[in-house]
């Protein structure tokens, strides 16, 4: 009796797992004439709308790590290092919250340029081209949708001969946060 039921819903299973691993041909041409038009090239074109919120935005402390010195919000935190070493002064964040942030990474030129490619290619839902300078420094990145009405980015930039990576989750390019963030970092 066991193996009567075993085999049933073996079949069962099976015959599900082939259902969901078809594909339609049309489905896949279609998925990358969209996924084309999900890349166009926007500089500094993004606007968004100034939320209260943002409008009380104010720098309440300037952290130094590293190279780095930035301001941090009021109520936001300051994180120092990695996930892997807090101790690695190439990297910091400042952070609103775990899923709004600005990951702030100085690493050599082949491994940044990699991370960022890579990047590109992942998030793709709704990616723009941007670029700008806030602060001292000349960014050049992408923008992207997470799908659920959220944005992040991806910059770039060479700072005193230094390659820097910002991996940002939660704000858009040209939003009120990036800007009091973006434009308030230094690099030695």
């Amino acid at each position: 009796m066991k193996k009567r039921i075993f085999a049933v819903l073996t079949v069962m299973c099976l015959g599900l797992c082939l259902t969901a691993c078809g594909s339609d041909k049309e489905d896949e041409k279609s998925d990358k004439k969209d996924s084309k038009k999900d890349t166009e090239t926007v500089t500094n074109d993004i606007t968004e709308e100034i939320t209260p919120e943002a409008a009380k935005l104010e720098i309440a402390s300037t952290e130094t790590w590293g190279d780095y010195t930035v301001g941090v919000p009021t109520e936001w935190k300051f994180r120092k290092g990695d996930t892997f070493d807090d101790n690695d002064t190439r990297y910091c964040s400042v952070k609103k919250s775990d899923f709004k942030y600005f990951d702030f990474k100085m690493e050599e030129e082949q491994v940044a340029n990699n991370q960022y490619n890579y990047n590109k290619n992942t998030y793709t839902n709704e990616q723009t081209d941007v670029s700008g300078k806030y602060g001292e420094i000349e960014w050049t990145g992408f923008q992207y949708s997470d799908g659920w009405g959220g944005y992040g980015f991806e910059l770039i930039a060479t700072v005193n001969d230094k390659p820097v990576r910002v991996s940002s989750c939660g704000f858009k390019f040209d939003s009120e946060e990036a800007k009091l963030v973006l434009g308030s970092l230094i690099i030695k």
